[in-house]
């Protein structure tokens, strides 16, 4: 069994207790997205589409994202409406309050879905308002985990492994990112961070650090007690596990 079905079949006996039965999450999006005569298909498709992140999402993790999450479809001109030109060039999507905006001008594609999963990762994680607390890293690693493998990818590309065995021989691929801010080649080594970490430790470590994090302990005292890394071993050791592959 490929590791993320390993991962969403193990965490939910890991995270039953913790999960309430599923609800729905309310779906909006720009009219000029289909034609008339298409919107009901399109709207049944785009509620198939978030359903299925949805409890993609909380089989892996075991968190619901809170209840009154929106996900807003919109055009290219609406999002850049919202949110500038400049994020409209950049950003695919953008997870506001409780609602997720997606820039969905391409269509309800593999793309889309895979965004629609990385962004209610965040929803989860920003259940209790306390996503904050975990390191970006391991934020945007575990929804770039499930965006990805949503996509059918489970680990970095031969051309992703070449990316990050460069920035290690350049020495930007540690320190992990803590900032709020993103690059483009961070999400890459965060994604690649948690897949090391879920690797070394395993899923059930690695779940228990969120969560524990998540409820109020700090991060590396909960990283040392489940999985016996600081966060200097670790970045060691991923590093390690870079320049092997």
């Amino acid at each position: 069994m490929p590791p993320v079905q390993r991962l969403l079949a193990g965490l939910l006996a890991l995270a039953g207790a913790g999960a309430a039965p599923g609800g729905e999450v309310a779906v909006d999006w720009d009219a000029d997205l289909a034609r008339p005569e298409g919107r009901e298909a399109y709207d049944r498709q785009l509620r198939q589409v978030v359903a299925e992140a949805r409890a993609r999402v909380v089989a892996a993790l075991g968190i619901e994202p809170q209840s009154t999450l929106m996900v807003k479809v919109h055009s290219r001109a609406s999002f850049e409406r919202a949110f500038g030109t400049e994020a409209a060039g950049v950003d695919a999507a953008r997870f506001v309050g409780d609602v997720v905006h997606l820039n969905g001008g391409g269509g309800l594609d593999d793309r889309l879905a895979g965004l629609v999963v990385h962004e209610m990762v965040h929803a989860a994680l920003d259940a209790r308002g306390t996503a904050a607390a975990l390191p970006r890293w391991l934020d945007e690693g575990l929804a770039e985990r499930l965006a990805w493998s949503r996509r059918g990818q489970e680990e970095p590309s031969p051309g992703q492994w070449a990316e990050l065995r460069q920035a290690r021989e350049r020495r930007r691929l540690t320190p992990l990112p803590l900032e709020w801010t993103l690059a483009p080649g961070d999400y890459l080594r965060s994604w690649a961070a948690v897949i090391f970490l879920e690797r070394r430790a395993g899923r059930d470590r690695l779940l228990a650090v969120v969560r524990a994090t998540l409820g109020g302990e700090h991060f590396e005292k909960a990283l040392r007690r489940e999985t016996a890394l600081s966060v200097e071993d670790l970045e060691r050791a991923f590093e390690d596990w870079v320049g092997r592959r």
